[in-house]
């Protein structure tokens, strides 16, 4: 056997092997395993290097075919467009076709068209379906990887760990996952726009720090059972949780049907957002729902530190916390509270929240 010179028809299957090499990773990225936090600082930033990641394994897969069909298009156009459609006999072929035609709709959904929220997962969930099939095009199709062992065992791994992830996910998450089951205690709606949460753990409750979120599922009559990701604005020593959300969205909206005694299941805590992490002299900023990691912050804050939080609303109907502000303001000698009415101040600039501090002696948080 001898090895493939580099042409644009070689060109096409190392961005075959690279793009199927990238798809594995990302699915590797979407399984939330806590070392994620550990080597990305932060799961977001992990889900935004996933975003990344996927985008180049689109264009890479995209193209892996494109250069592939240019071999018959120098000759006839119509042998290149009809290689590029999932028909024919050839089924590993059609497989690696339909699976990048899915996963081309699935990222468009993605990025270009405003789904809900339950109907963005179930779509990104198709993103799997369209991994395998690229995995069995890549094995069964007759080429380069049937005569090179090394790149056989590597496409191997890649389809075990792709699979893997969407096993783990997708399909066994409830029994690899850790969550704890709560009881709603408390539901408050402030200004009709807010919604206040208690819960109280049924079990061993989840251990949160100061800043941190979690991925809810509520079992409710009157609200979806989706999974959603809220900052916990408190957390107690027994184990209750506070969550305060703001009505955004089909999901959001439906909070205030929240019912006492409903149960849910809560995942993580997850996120690195900590106080912890800067000097003893800080400058809080939160800008509207932004306040909720802040609240737990305040109130784990040590006499050791000295911060200053900046509420920007953009009005006083925007206040969702004005009566936890206030007992903190009265409790805590060590923290400044600064609310921020932008109908009545304008918009809060840098100047204006660094107002009486020394900049390169103060660290920011912002949310």
């Amino acid at each position: 056997y001898q090895p493939p010179t580099l042409d644009i028809a070689t060109l096409g299957k190392i961005l075959g092997v690279l793009g199927f090499a990238a798809f594995t990773y990302t699915l590797l990225l979407s399984v939330r395993i806590p070392f994620q936090e550990k080597i990305f600082g932060d799961l977001g930033n992990s889900y935004r290097f996933h975003q990344t990641i996927g985008t180049l394994a689109l264009m890479m897969l995209a193209l892996h075919p494109v250069f592939l069909a240019w071999q018959y298009f120098i000759f006839s156009p119509k042998d290149a467009g009809m290689f590029l459609l999932p028909i024919g006999g050839d089924i590993p072929k059609t497989l690696g076709v339909l699976g990048l035609y899915l996963m081309t709709v699935c990222i468009i959904c993605t990025y270009y068209v405003k789904l809900p929220y339950h109907t963005w997962k179930t779509v990104h969930k198709f993103l799997s379906v369209a991994f395998v099939l690229g995995a069995l095009h890549s094995v069964l199709i007759i080429g380069d990887i049937q005569f090179m062992p090394a790149l056989k065992i590597l496409f191997f791994l890649f389809f075990v760990a792709g699979v893997g992830a969407i096993l783990y996910r997708v399909l066994f998450n409830k029994i690899f996952v850790r969550r704890a089951q709560y009881t709603v205690t408390s539901v408050h709606v402030i200004n009709n726009t807010f919604i206040d949460v208690t819960l109280t753990p049924k079990e061993k409750p989840i251990t949160v720090m100061p800043g941190q979120f979690a991925y809810v599922t509520y079992t409710s009559n009157s609200v979806k059972s989706e999974e959603h990701p809220f900052s916990v604005a408190s957390s107690k020593p027994d184990g209750t949780l506070r969550f305060i959300s703001k009505k955004l969205g089909d999901f959001t909206n439906t909070l205030p049907n929240l019912q006492i005694g409903d149960t849910a299941m809560i995942e993580g805590p997850y996120g690195s957002f900590s106080f912890s992490r800067g000097s003893t002299t800080q400058c809080w900023i939160a800008g509207g729902i932004g306040i909720t990691p802040f609240l737990a912050f305040a109130e784990a804050l040590p006499y050791t530190h000295n911060a200053t939080l900046v509420y920007a609303i953009r009005n006083d109907q925007e206040n969702a916390v004005a009566s936890d502000l206030e007992r903190l303001k009265n409790t805590k000698s060590n923290l400044n509270v600064i609310i921020w009415n932008s109908e009545k101040q304008g918009y809060l600039t840098a100047k204006d929240a660094l107002n009486g501090f020394d900049p390169s002696n103060v660290d920011i948080f912002l949310c």
